[in-house]
């Protein structure tokens, strides 16, 4: 099934060959061994939309992340993420939960550059 069904408003990262290859192919299954951070709720997304994050992303990683979208995001260019993150959380307000987003994102790139993989945003 298509990685929208399974990951419907998150980021996606593989945590082998085999996850990675489904993902590029856009054939997964519940089984497809990632790791996912939801974007639990639109509130959320509509925040981290505001606030310039995807937008921040695209420019760093010549990527056209959008709603409704699913992108790749190659190993290479992960770890600029980290930079977007950087830029916006400094306007989310400590204790919120945009805070919180941004700070499990970066774990979550964190743990993409560690593994050498892409991240995948289902938008």
């Amino acid at each position: 099934m298509q990685p929208s069904a399974l990951y419907r408003r998150g980021i996606v990262v593989p945590l082998n060959d085999d996850a990675e290859e489904k993902l590029r192919a856009y054939n997964v299954d519940s089984n497809t061994k990632v790791h996912v951070l939801s974007i639990p709720d639109q509130e959320l997304f509509e925040s981290l939309w505001r606030c310039g994050l995807f937008k921040e992303i695209n420019q760093r990683c010549c990527a056209l992340l959008d709603d409704y979208e699913e992108e790749i995001i190659e190993a290479s260019s992960v770890a600029k993420i980290s930079a977007a993150v950087g830029k916006v959380g400094g306007t989310a307000l400590e204790g919120s939960k945009e805070r919180a987003f941004l700070r499990e994102l970066d774990t979550l790139v964190s743990k993409a550059v560690e593994l050498s993989r892409p991240m995948l945003f289902v938008l």
